[in-house]
């Protein structure tokens, strides 16, 4: 009796593990590993450098595609997806400026890093101020969801602050498809 339970407390411990972990084993680079993140990579100064490494990135390529696809969640890169084509089918335009600067056809592009908050071991929100243009006197406030996925931060919703309020692209991008 004490060694039946004694697998089945095993089994179910096995079992906790492996949830917890929910990794999509098909061999895609973009599937979702969902962790929680060490305590060390929940601070204000690690997420800053997260943040200057996606915008480092992102503001050095010449397609910011790039950094989507190194950055994004894959759910908020499959919706983006979904969004764009949905875009090249109808000639509706849901998607109208690029979301790392908050601007077209950019000029010396830059952001500030602001701060982290509301960090624990699976989310957390950055603010950055970003510039599309050098000569640009109002930069933009935009609200980074961050999610832990994997083995480091990764994006799950972008926000821009436009006359005090924050518009979500995630809910857009979820309107456009409703539509």
């Amino acid at each position: 009796m004490k060694k039946a339970l004694l697998l089945l407390c095993a089994a179910i411990s096995i079992a906790a593990v492996s949830c917890k972990c929910n990794k999509n084993n098909s061999g895609d680079p973009k599937d979702e590993v969902i962790t929680e993140a060490p305590s060390n990579l929940q601070t204000q100064e690690y997420i800053e450098g997260r943040i200057a490494e996606m915008y480092g990135f992102a503001l050095a390529q010449d397609k910011y595609e790039d950094a989507d696809v190194k950055f994004f969640t894959k759910d908020l890169l499959d919706l983006q997806e979904k969004v764009l084509k949905k875009q090249n089918e109808s000639g509706n335009l849901y998607i109208d400026h690029d979301h790392w600067v908050m601007g077209q056809d950019c000029h010396n592009p830059s952001y500030e890093f602001v701060k982290a908050e509301d960090i624990n071991a699976q989310t957390a929100k950055a603010y950055v101020k970003v510039k599309a243009f050098d000569d640009q006197e109002n930069p933009t406030l935009v609200r980074l969801t961050l999610k832990f996925n994997g083995d480091d931060w990764m994006v799950d919703d972008i926000e821009e602050e436009y006359e005090g309020v924050f518009y979500s692209h995630r809910k857009m991008y979820d309107e456009a498809l409703a539509e």
